[in-house]
């Protein structure tokens, strides 16, 4: 088998999906001969100013014609400092470029405009006007978690393709939902995970698969903990709505999550990057990194479509600590994925200092393969095997087009896959729900505070002991007037 390509507020957003696009009446965006893909950037954050934007760009088959953000200008979208308090003057260096922390929609716009050298790129303030644009075809969705469902199925009902960011979802039902509708428009979809498009990450992978290193005996993944960028802490203290935010543009952020009393501010949890550490918004790092590490496990084991039966071994610290409704994760934690034929694959926090980096490592019989440490690695008997080493009969991963294999062409592969007509493409909307699954029920026993949960993988429920309660978490609430729309 081989995997290639061939094969804004309140009540409104109700009435948004009404009298839309129904689900499957809208074909896919079609893209007339030698037509540039136009697209759409939802979301001016870090990903899109250091990632998407970039691979959007490098792409001389796409133009990147409209922006959307509800803020013009910020510092500290950044994973790590804080409290910079730098003021307008501050935010470019010498050369005129922007401070790598710094992002919005003015500094995307800056970016788009350098590149084409003109000022056509417009900005708009509502994720809906790009969506209901008749000129888009695709759209880069680049915010935080728990916008990804609805607005890349309002896109898909509108027949726009759909680059969507990791983790795709901010639940299982999400998730289902999000493929259901991507299967009956027909767009293609890529879930930002350049690690799919890694082809050195691919070779170990297939030497696992294929079983050039033996019989795979377990796995190990190593991801980051909780605490490694949060800076404030564990701390539900208010503040003062930033600067940059208007009172709209903060509920609008906000959206279908449940609000805040008084649409309080809390910088443990609204400050750039830190909402991932808050259920409301994002799953804290198990998803966050689980996104490409677990995605990396898939892969190597052939479970693209599928997916463990089980978790054990929970431990974390998820009861320690106040606050807990603000930083809803647990700080550190370790468990086992299991499958149904027995391969265990431990997943705790990276120690580097203990011996223990970054890793999707797959251990087998002749020694271990997979990723360590951000590279490659093999056994020494296979340190020469090459891609070319690969037979008619061996499973191929999925490959990209001649000139786009590697993670910076992750959106060049996204755009083949609009340019051809077809749907398959690195990380499809189906591979990204089920690699994300996988965080999603993990992180339900975390907040179990469960040793072990079973999980049914064609189903999609849980099974055996406490299921009843485990499948309550297996979707989210919507608040303030926003659907889901599926």
């Amino acid at each position: 088998m081989n995997m290639t390509r061939r094969g804004f507020l309140g009540g409104a957003a109700a009435s948004f999906f009404i009298g839309g696009c129904c689900t499957g009446s809208c074909g896919p965006r079609k893209i007339a001969p030698n037509a540039k893909v136009n697209v759409g950037v939802i979301g001016c954050g870090l990903i899109a100013k250091t990632t998407n934007v970039p691979g959007f760009l490098q792409d001389p088959r796409c133009r990147i014609t409209v922006v959307c953000d509800m803020v013009k200008i910020a510092p500290d979208y950044f994973y790590g400092g804080r409290n910079s308090n730098f003021g307008a003057e501050g935010f470019a260096k010498n050369d005129g470029s922007y401070r790598r922390d710094v992002c919005g929609w003015q500094v995307v716009k800056d970016m788009v405009d350098k590149h084409y050298g003109d000022t056509a790129c417009r900005v708009v303030n509502d994720w809906r006007d790009v969506i209901n644009d008749p000129t888009i075809d695709a759209v880069a969705i680049c915010t935080p978690d728990h916008w990804h469902a609805i607005m890349s199925i309002a896109a898909m009902k509108k027949g726009k393709h759909v680059f969507c960011q990791k983790p795709m979802s901010l639940s299982i039902a999400e998730g289902k939902a999000m493929v259901k509708v991507a299967k009956e428009t027909g767009v293609t979809f890529q879930v930002g995970n350049q690690g799919s498009t890694n082809p050195a990450f691919r070779l170990a992978e297939e030497i696992a698969l294929n079983g050039y290193a033996g019989k795979i005996l377990g796995a190990t993944i190593c991801i980051p903990a909780c605490d490694h960028w949060i800076g404030h802490g564990r701390s539900s203290a208010r503040a003062p709505l930033p600067r940059y935010f208007s009172k709209e543009g903060w509920k609008m952020w906000q959206g279908p999550a449940l609000h805040w009393e008084n649409d309080a501010y809390i910088p443990s949890i609204h400050d750039p990057t830190c909402w991932r550490f808050n259920n409301r918004y994002g799953g804290g790092m198990i998803p966050d990194f689980g996104a490409h590490e677990f995605d990396e496990l898939q892969r190597g084991l052939g479970t693209q479509f599928t997916g463990p039966v089980a978790i054990e071994n929970m431990e974390t610290d998820y009861a320690t600590g106040s606050d807990r409704d603000v930083f809803s994760w647990a700080g550190e934690f370790k468990f086992d994925f299991v499958y149904a034929n027995g391969i265990r694959c431990h997943v705790r926090k990276i120690d580097v200092e203990a011996g223990w980096p970054r890793q999707t490592i797959f251990h087998c019989e002749k020694g271990d393969v997979g990723s360590y440490a951000y590279k490659g690695k093999v056994p020494d008997c296979l340190k020469n095997f090459k891609e070319s080493d690969l037979t008619d009969k061996d499973i191929k991963l999925y490959r990209p087009n001649e000139g786009h294999d590697g993670s910076k062409f992750h959106e060049s592969d996204f755009l083949d896959g609009i340019i051809e007509g077809c749907t398959s493409v690195a990380s499809t909307c189906e591979m990204g729900h089920r690699t994300i699954s996988m965080a999603h029920i993990a992180n339900i026993c975390e907040r179990m505070q469960l040793k072990s949960l079973k999980w049914d993988p064609n189903t999609e429920f849980f099974t055996g002991a406490y299921a009843d309660e485990a499948n309550r978490f297996l979707d989210v609430e919507y608040h303030n007037g926003w659907e889901l729309g599926a």
